[in-house]
């Protein structure tokens, strides 16, 4: 019994606590185009009855804009990194099969290549085919996800109180402190 107890004592003190790894959240990254033409980026803080309190990304600086003030609101929903390495694995993988299995070669005298692929064989050369193609088409499908935004839209101008409303609630779910009002 007392062993049990002093294995729970020790494991409690070795183990951290969850506190430690909480994390403060992250309020949705907004981009805010003004009547005036005016662009604006930054953290929602919080939403109150008719307007949005911001940390701008540039500036760090905190201000609230009117939603009268407001033509479009974009919430950044983030990078499509993942779904491009996945296309890119896949696309990356199929041509190196390809390319590969055409440079290896059964028969020695028939390497259209040359004499540095003599040596491979249709199986070899596939294989390694894909192990290149898979590296290179991950990375390459990973840059260009990355670089592709994807935006929540709202067009606030002209839009009737109810609607405005509506999206100022949807904003409130993804402020980071959505209960403030």
């Amino acid at each position: 019994m007392k062993k049990i107890v002093t294995l729970v004592i020790v494991s409690s003190l070795l183990l951290p606590s969850g506190a430690l790894f909480a994390k403060e959240r992250q309020g949705a990254e907004l981009v805010i185009t003004k009547t005036d033409g005016t662009i604006i980026k930054g953290e929602l803080i919080a939403v109150k009855k008719n307007s949005t309190l911001l940390l701008e990304s540039s500036s760090r600086i905190g201000g609230s804009i009117d939603v009268s003030e407001a033509k479009i609101i974009k919430i950044v929903k983030g990078s499509n990194t993942g779904v491009g390495v996945f296309f890119g694995l896949l696309a990356g993988g199929a041509t190196g099969a390809i390319i590969g299995h055409s440079i290896g070669s059964n028969e020695p005298e028939q390497d259209p290549v040359g004499n540095f692929f003599r040596p491979l064989t249709e199986a070899v050369g596939t294989v390694i085919g894909v192990a290149i193609g898979v590296f290179a088409g991950s990375l390459l499908g990973g840059a260009i996800g990355g670089s592709i935004q994807n935006y929540e839209t709202f067009g606030i101008e002209g839009k009737s109180q109810e609607q405005i409303d509506l999206v100022l609630r949807i904003l409130r779910t993804k402020a980071r402190f959505p209960e403030y009002q």
